[in-house]
């Protein structure tokens, strides 16, 4: 009997959080308080979408409510407080704190949100659509997460953090989609039929390990390593073009030591035109990039005029999303793809903080940057070009094809 109710307690705990004791949430109040006041005293302009007095009221009221609350609700009311500043670098991380995943990455083309990497336990719902979680529809799940999502700049990157935040196993539990922890039933269109699973979550390191399944084979690239981590060499065409892959920001000084030898290489094949793409680069220090382009900027063979582009999509964030700006005017760039999801006039520059007790991270924007004229919500293409699911399934990046066609 004793091993039997030890048992029912372990299953208990393992799918059900449990209430805040006296002390935790003590604790918690404590924690709150400090997000608070760093948000006041660290945020370069915390309340330029938000009043201080709505901000300060949902603290009061976060703080009124911790009698009725487990940790990870705890969490996502503090993830939507924050969320409510609305600007992509003032976040909680969710992430930051013991979390699971369920094995699934997701990925948006057009409404439909389809499985491109999982576990081989669930192989065969590879290229599956999304209906529901535990009933819920796919509409109404983005209708409930969507004022919790961090990273959040516009309703480009909205989409990508969804698809990704929506795996996160205290997301979906702390904001009632759930009602045990670790598990929820999934239901997929798969091959035209509805299909319902019981999912249990994974560890991080299994989700992190998943890639997808649909690799990229059209066009074939070449890549080269040219000594800057983060950014790959392929020459496109008859050789003339110059094709960048910056997949994410290597340091500073990988891009001075290494730059002499990449103008060497470019020159003497007689480059003429450059494409960066910047596709799915969530960000780094834009400064790096600066000093990329002006690396290229001694190249003299490179039509100026017409012979640069910059690739971007919903995926393109933060520093990302500004380098693809700066190259539009410094290098006269033409942009290519779909939306950026990084806002071109947005709060930057993360002051990040742990809570006191709880340890959980925070950031808040510290600087803020204008690359547009006009108010933007996003760095909108001179040339719209977007993958299709059967593009993407079938390993097609169209979008650079069309643009090595021309």
């Amino acid at each position: 009997m004793n091993k039997y109710f030890i048992f029912i307690i372990a299953w208990l705990f393992s799918h059900h959080a449990l209430s805040l004791t006296t002390s935790e949430k003590a604790l918690w109040i404590e924690d709150i308080r400090y997000a608070q006041a760093q948000v006041k005293s660290g945020h370069i302009n915390p309340f330029h979408s938000i009043t201080e007095d709505d901000f300060d009221a949902s603290i009061k009221e976060l703080i009124s409510k911790l009698d009725e609350l487990n940790e990870p609700q705890v969490e996502v009311e503090l993830m939507r407080i924050v969320a409510s500043l609305k600007d992509g670098h003032s976040n909680y991380s969710l992430m930051s704190g013991p979390h699971r995943h369920y094995p699934f990455r997701l990925k948006y083309f057009n409404k439909s949100l389809r499985i491109i990497a999982t576990t081989p336990e669930y192989n065969s719902l590879l290229g599956s659509e999304l209906v529901a979680i535990n009933s819920r529809t796919l509409e109404d799940l983005e209708k409930t997460l969507t004022p919790y999502l961090s990273g959040v700049d516009n309703h480009y990157s909205s989409m990508v953090r969804f698809a990704y935040q929506l795996t996160i196993n205290k997301m979906l539990y702390g904001t009632g989609v759930t009602d045990k922890i670790d598990q929820a039933k999934f239901t997929f269109l798969n091959d035209g039929k509805l299909e319902t699973r019981k999912v249990d979550t994974v560890e991080m390191a299994v989700f992190g390990s998943l890639s997808s399944a649909f690799p990229i084979t059209s066009p074939e690239l070449d890549k080269q390593d040219i000594g800057m981590p983060g950014i790959s060499l392929s020459m496109l065409g008859e050789g003339q073009t110059a094709y960048f892959d910056f997949n994410y920001y290597p340091s500073f000084n990988a891009i001075t030591s290494q730059c002499s030898a990449l103008i060497k290489q470019l020159s003497s094949r007689n480059v003429q035109r450059l494409v960066v793409d910047f596709r799915d680069n969530d960000g780094g220090d834009f400064f790096i990039g600066l000093a990329f382009s002006s690396c290229l900027l001694q190249l003299d063979n490179i039509d100026w005029k017409t012979g640069v582009s910059v690739l971007i999509n919903e995926g393109t964030f933060s520093a990302a999303m500004s380098n693809a700006a700066q190259y539009k005017q410094i290098l006269n760039a033409q942009l290519i793809g779909s939306p950026s999801g990084g806002d071109p006039n947005h709060y930057a520059e993360t002051h990040r903080f742990s809570l006191l007790n709880s340890g959980r991270s925070l950031s808040v924007s510290k600087r803020y940057y204008g690359f547009t004229a006009k108010p933007s919500d996003a760095l909108y293409p001179d040339r719209t070009g977007v993958q299709t699911w059967l593009d993407y399934q079938q390993g097609r990046d169209t979008v650079l094809l069309k643009l090595i066609q021309q």
